[in-house]
């Protein structure tokens, strides 16, 4: 996803809208791996102060995602915004500043990284989602379990109850 400059490095401190449709690349993000269902919306705005651009969008997405709880794939819709300066690739260094070079800033990497930090730890496909059972494994979404009503076995119970003789009076 690219925004063409040329105009906004012609007026400092003027502001441009922006709106783009892309499609992005499936990735990998530690264990899971991300398969976008549908373009990537981007709307946002850029403003170049004579030493660099400002980028602010917001990014919607939708993802192939599996819910940690049922186990079962669902459509995640996931939306954020993010702030992020571009400076050109001949400046001095700065980590905290993605780059730009000719008449363009690409936004895909910035994006991205924001996406990952938006990104849930886990998924869940709903609210109420009840999950498996985790004596037999059954959906409890879809079918209830006589295991699942068995009180767990609690190695710490015995503490529990010693708990109560030892307090003071």
């Amino acid at each position: 996803m690219q925004l063409y400059i040329n105009e906004a490095l012609k007026r400092v401190g003027e502001t441009f809208a922006f709106q783009a449709d892309e499609q992005l690349p499936d990735q990998e993000y530690g264990t899971r791996e991300l398969q976008f269902l549908s373009p990537a919306t981007v709307k946002g705005e850029y403003t170049f102060n004579g030493k660099a651009f400002t980028v602010t969008a917001n990014v919607k997405v939708s993802l192939h995602s599996v819910c940690a709880r049922c186990n079962e794939p669902f459509d995640e819709e996931l939306s954020f915004n993010f702030s992020e300066r571009f400076i050109r690739q001949t400046a001095q260094e700065d980590e905290e500043s993605y780059r730009y070079g000719g008449d363009a800033i690409v936004l895909n990497e910035a994006i991205m990284d924001n996406l990952f930090l938006q990104l849930p730890l886990v998924s869940i496909c709903r609210e109420d989602c009840k999950g498996l059972c985790p004596t037999c494994g059954v959906n409890r979404n879809f079918e209830q379990c006589d295991c699942c009503n068995v009180a767990p076995n609690n190695a710490f119970a015995v503490l529990l109850e010693r708990q109560n003789e030892y307090k003071e009076v």
